[in-house]
């Protein structure tokens, strides 16, 4: 049916060593680090000790009727409260070390929560939190009216 040759196969080439072994040199890049000096020792300690702190720290008290939700590592955290003008929402985002942004907001009714739902940029980092935080925003409406 097909009527091509077969390929022939060449023997291997001989290779450019006879017996002699080669010693590759050790480059820099490849040695062990060098130890970590006084200062970021401290500094590397005192980092993971705020963060397993921020892991492992109590709940914050709440109100009787506030909402606290915070994400697995405490990073974010939203505080939701019912009042009488509407739906107030605390964002708190923080780091380990470092600043800290609290963010204070009312929502008049349940269009305007759903609107700055869809804008949070929380919807992407952590969506189990922000589908809390969606349905706790809900309840809080519904329970208004």
């Amino acid at each position: 049916m097909n009527n091509r040759p077969l390929p022939v196969m060449s023997p291997p080439a001989p290779s450019g060593l006879t017996g002699r072994s080669v010693k590759r040199r050790i480059d820099p890049i490849d040695a062990p680090a060098r130890p970590l000096g006084a200062k970021r020792s401290a500094l590397f300690a005192k980092r993971a000790d705020a963060a397993s702190w921020a892991i492992n720290r109590p709940p914050e008290p709440v109100a009787a009727g506030d909402t606290l939700l915070s994400s697995c590592d405490g990073s974010a955290s939203f505080l939701l409260r019912a009042t009488t003008y509407g739906l107030l929402m605390e964002r708190t985002q923080g780091q380990a070390t470092g600043i800290r942004l609290v963010q204070t907001m009312v929502f008049l009714d349940q269009k305007s929560f759903d609107h700055w739902c869809a804008v949070e940029p929380m919807r992407f980092e952590d969506g189990l939190l922000y589908g809390k935080l969606v349905r706790s925003g809900h309840a809080a409406f519904a329970d208004e009216r």
